[in-house]
């Protein structure tokens, strides 16, 4: 009973010590949920599969500064994919994330497309709103519809690596 109870103690602790975030599809000016999108988990980004978010295929592998593509299904180091300086997500080359031009620069709650090696402010692509994602237009990033729904801790390198995809 004892070993029992130990296995069970083992297998509890390892399953919850892995951070696990769900991002859903929102939809409309009030961000109703839908169907899962993205499963973060340990480190990779997968594509969500069912409507419980099942992990399904993993697309990326991210560290505190730089994303990679998954080398294969399960989640092995790929090519360089982004990374981030400061408030600033820049694609990257290679399997050492050599930076190239820039891509989405974070402002307080707002997103902006960038563009070239200085990631100059170009036009607004999304507002973030608590636990809702919303696109966003124009200069001063105008709040549209939902996009996105978050539930649980995203690690804010793995949200940028997600909304570049979009």
């Amino acid at each position: 009973m004892k070993r029992i109870l130990l296995c069970l103690a083992i297998l509890l602790s390892t399953s919850t010590s892995a951070q696990r975030a769900l991002v859903r599809w929102a939809y409309g000016p009030f961000g109703h949920s839908g169907e899962m999108a993205y499963v973060v988990e340990s480190g990779r980004i997968y594509q969500a599969c069912g409507a419980f978010g099942s992990r399904g295929t993993c697309l990326f592998e991210f560290t505190e500064e730089e994303v990679y593509r998954s080398g294969d299904g399960i989640g092995s180091r790929g090519a360089g994919a982004y990374v981030v300086e400061g408030q600033r997500l820049f694609r990257c080359q290679g399997a050492f994330c050599r930076k190239g031009p820039g891509e989405l620069l974070l402002e307080g709650n707002k997103v902006f497309r960038c563009d070239g090696a200085f990631c100059t402010k170009g036009e607004g692509a999304f507002l973030l709103d608590g636990n809702t994602v919303f696109l966003a237009d124009g200069p001063f990033a105008t709040k549209g519809d939902a996009i996105l729904q978050i539930e649980g801790e995203l690690p804010m390198v793995a949200l940028l690596t997600i909304l570049a995809g979009l």
